[in-house]
């Protein structure tokens, strides 16, 4: 994206952003790449190079499917005691978080280092993978204080080629010391675009790069294909309050995780004073440390993150009383998941999941229902799965649950549904299930018992196997006295029918759990046409990871939204961010979305800073490279929506 000097290309007459002299090989074939709209978490299938052959007018912008085996192969086919023993990851990890293509940069680094012996005037120790500054005569170039500085400064000067903005915040001078001026901004699109200018003359600059890619494409892949999905419903604007819960709070790496965040918006006028306690104690603002508590600018956010804690519950707090907006965010190893926080006036003495499993032949590694008491006494609790008590804490068996106090049990070697968490003596808790799924996590909040009705939607389905979704099924329980009829109806298509009329109605306490292949489409509504009330969920398998989310209320549609963050950088891994809305009112809706205090315009129609959904019919936007928060949908006509956010973290990243 920025200016560089010339390089020296193979010949002493040739000069490139480097001087490094190459060696390449023999065209071969190519990995078609597979980035699909949606992508994934561990995919442990053999994968098998395929046939088409990479040219030297291959886009560089893109994410490539390559693995880091294959790239190692390559070099090691030629230099086997190279001295950089996790360049081929760096390449696979740093391509995807610049959304350039690992397998044509990792080419352009084999041919500018003649396979890392550097036989030119950079040397090995300068980590200098690109001759980025070396102009010929001796000039060395720029030195890296380690490989994957080095690895990023290659990007980001390709970047300044590639695209005509920068990509992300790692591209300026200091990771990429030639990043400047407009002279080659947004000029070098592919291999053979960049012949001429990062390498002079560079007459067969691309066609070199491309013969060393279909090379490493032809070699077996191994590895790895990760990814995870994860969504998350808006929270009502008459449901925003001041006090928020979550049963859990965990930042251990030991434990896998690889970040955790609160994210708390101010959503009223003047500034905020806002608390955040786990497990009782007050935590302390990182960038503040002598305060235990926050301030929040009107309509701003913090997004605080305690390293290496681990505990329980989790309170925050409006101390000044503005309305807030709060979740929790959590990586997982590879894997992503955000989960919304409880407002105090919905906590309940009862709640239900619509299942449980732990068996680990179905992919389960751990399964945690999560209970903790927010009463003023303790708590008589228990738990049951499929109508069986596994779980009982009571003032007669001398183990209730103090008030603040937390349990989270597992039952292994159990599968069954509905689950219900219930203090019998009716103090106030709050509950929560978390699911580690291969090497996924995924967390999903009770639903309130009393909160319970006859209808529910969900924004989209989809079990389209070509967006590599493995599973999506819509779970339904009925908890009425009588035998439910129950339509599910996706797009406005019907999709099952249970009834008395068929012979299959829903016994009480029953459950059904279809799923519908090859459907893609939304919205999805779920009714019982006899009135019974229903406990409904869609549980998702995408690649080899696992989501659940809650059916939304239709008192919950609401015509305003809220959401705590917005990100679809890739540089942070992520590979898509829908905000997705579907309008169950009368006639088209007019539709704004902010993002942070932004106004999101429609892609598909660049002059409008509106979105008009038509009766019944959703929309899907998503914003390119784009971080802020909070997230404000708002349906201007008056109708009533029903909004999600659905997330892909590391789709397509091989390992």
């Amino acid at each position: 994206m920025r200016t560089c000097g010339a390089h020296e290309f193979r010949g002493k007459s040739a000069r490139r952003d480097g001087r490094n002299g190459g060696r390449y090989g023999r065209l071969r074939r190519r990995l078609t790449l597979a980035g699909s709209v949606l992508g994934a978490l561990l995919c442990l299938c053999s994968l098998a190079p395929a046939a088409l052959a990479v040219t030297a007018d291959e886009p560089l912008a893109g994410v490539s499917n390559v693995t880091p085996a294959q790239l190692e192969a390559e070099l090691a086919s030629v230099n086997p005691n190279h001295i950089v023993p996790n360049i081929s990851q760096l390449y696979v990890e740093w391509g995807y978080r610049f959304g350039i293509r690992a397998d044509l940069a990792f080419a352009q680094m084999l041919l500018e280092t003649n396979y890392l012996r550097y036989s030119g005037d950079v040397s090995v120790s300068q980590n200098n993978f690109a001759g980025i500054g070396a102009t010929g005569g001796g000039v060395r170039g720029v030195a890296y204080a380690s490989p994957e500085l080095g690895v990023i400064g290659h990007y980001a000067h390709l970047a300044w080629y590639v695209f005509p903005d920068d990509q992300n915040d790692l591209c300026n001078t200091t990771y990429d010391p030639r990043h400047f001026g407009s002279t080659h901004r947004n000029t070098g699109h592919t291999p053979r675009e960049l012949g001429g200018q990062w390498a002079v003359p560079g007459t067969t600059y691309g066609d070199d790069i491309a013969r060393i890619a279909n090379r490493i494409l032809s070699r077996q892949l191994g590895g790895r294909v990760l990814g995870s999905f994860n969504e998350v419903t808006g929270s009502p604007a008459d449901e925003l309050g001041t006090d928020y819960y979550f049963t859990w709070y965990d930042s251990k790496q030991s434990d896998g995780m690889m970040g955790n965040w609160i994210l708390v918006g101010n959503q009223g006028e003047g500034e905020a004073r806002v608390e955040i306690a786990i497990g009782g104690v007050r935590m302390a603002d990182p960038s503040h440390p002598e305060n235990n508590f926050f301030t929040i600018p009107e309509g701003g956010r913090v997004t605080p993150s305690f390293p290496d804690f681990m505990s329980g519950p989790v309170k925050v707090t409006s101390v000044t009383g503005q309305p807030l907006i709060v979740s929790q965010r959590v990586l997982y190893r590879d894997s992503f998941n955000e989960v919304m926080g409880t407002p105090s006036d919905a906590l309940s003495d009862t709640y239900e999941f619509t299942w449980y499993d732990s068996l680990p032949q179905n992919g389960m590694a751990g399964n945690w229902v999560l209970v903790s008491n927010q009463g003023s006494q303790p708590a008589d609790v228990e738990i049951l799965v499929g109508g069986v008590r596994r779980a009982e804490y009571s003032a007669a068996r001398g183990n209730p649950l103090p008030p603040g106090s937390i349990v989270t049990p597992q039952f292994p070697g159990v599968m069954g549904g509905p689950v219900v968490v219930r203090s019998t003596n009716h103090q106030p808790l709050i509950a929560s299930q978390r699911v580690l799924y291969g090497d996924s996590f995924s967390e999903v909040m009770g639903f309130p018992e009393a909160s319970m009705g006859s209808e529910y939607y969900f924004t989209w389905y989809d079990m389209y196997r070509g967006t590599t979704m493995n599973g999506d099924w819509v779970l339904v329980a009925n908890h009425g006295s009588q035998p439910a009829d129950v339509d599910i109806i996706i797009g406005g298509q019907l999709r099952a029918r249970y009834s008395a009329a068929q012979g299959n109605p829903i016994p009480p306490g029953a459950m059904v759990t279809p799923t519908f292949d090859r459907v893609m489409d939304g919205p999805v509504r779920v009714v019982s046409t006899n009135g019974q009330p229903l406990m409904a969920s869609q549980r998702v398998l995408f690649r080899n990871s696992f989501e659940e989310v809650q059916g939304t209320l239709p008192e919950r549609l609401a015509t305003e939204q809220f959401f705590t963050w917005y990100d679809s950088k890739l540089v942070n891994y992520m590979r898509g961010n829908w905000i997705l809305v579907g309008n169950m009112g009368s006639g088209p809706a007019t539709v704004e979305i902010y993002v942070g205090v932004s106004k999101m315009h429609d892609a598909e129609h660049p002059e409008n800073d509106f979105f008009t959904v038509p009766e019944g019919g959703r929309i899907t936007p998503q914003f390119r490279n784009l971080m802020d928060g909070p997230v404000r949908v708002v349906c201007t006509s008056g109708q009533q929506i029903m909004v999600s956010q659905r997330v892909l973290f590391k789709e397509g990243l091989t390992r």
